[in-house]
């Protein structure tokens, strides 16, 4: 068996909140220390152990309960056990293994409040943009209400052509898998785009025509946007 590396009683300390399922922040108010110290305590816990993250750290110890019998050279054992004792067997079986679980779902937790409160927020893309038209396009893959100006259609098309050239030189197979992924969203937005125009969605049944309905249908994707949109130019039923 490896043997579990020898953490000061501190490292022990913020390690059992984070199996807690805590942040870096709930810890270091438990602490009473900076959010700086913890990353530090972090990153040494991180290296004893040989992992890279916090999940990575949880995923290493669910079998492993080693480490709370680890002694420090510096750390006398009565302080240790004071340590285990406040705890009231808190990681002791069987609740280990709920500890852990609660602790990879506040890591889940965590990541998407992180994403969240990221200033790339979903109401704040810019759909004008490359990557903003991007990530509108695949977060309303399926949305053919409403409407899209000419950026967001022609920079989601460009990234379109471009994935599935290189994809293609790759290999046709993967290409197409690529093509095919992308198909409904790109049907979205230019469903949106011709309602934008003031055209009807049904205009994209033209690309069913070999080469003249492509030429058809972008003709009129590159027209400017209406202010109301107009039922004159729709397709007739």
């Amino acid at each position: 068996m490896q043997q579990a590396p020898r953490l000061s009683n501190r490292e022990r300390e913020v390690l059992q909140l984070l199996l807690e399922g805590k942040s870096n922040k709930l810890i270091a108010q438990d602490m009473k220390v900076t959010e700086r110290t913890i990353e530090f305590h972090l990153t040494n816990i991180y290296s004893k152990f040989q992992v890279n993250s916090r999940v990575e750290l949880v995923l290493r110890l669910k079998d492993d309960t080693s480490w709370l019998e680890s002694e420090n050279l510096r750390d006398s054992t009565v302080a240790d056990k004071e340590i285990l004792t406040d705890n009231d067997g808190e990681l002791s079986s069987p609740n280990w293994l709920t500890s852990l679980r609660a602790a990879a779902l506040n890591v889940g937790k965590e990541l998407k409040m992180t994403v969240s409160a990221s200033p790339n927020t979903e109401n704040e893309i810019n759909p004008n943009t490359f990557f903003g038209s991007i990530r509108t396009c695949l977060t309303n893959y399926a949305e053919f209400e409403g409407r899209a100006a000419r950026p967001e259609f022609w920079w989601f098309a460009l990234f379109v052509v471009l994935c599935t050239s290189a994809f293609t030189l790759l290999s046709e197979t993967l290409g197409s898998l690529f093509l095919l992924a992308v198909l409904l969203p790109l049907l979205a937005v230019g469903a949106r785009r011709l309602r934008d125009t003031g055209h009807s969605v049904w205009w994209q049944l033209f690309l069913l025509v070999p080469i003249g309905g492509l030429v058809i249908v972008g003709s009129l994707w590159v027209l400017p946007s209406l202010d109301t949109p107009s039922e004159e130019n729709a397709l007739p039923t």
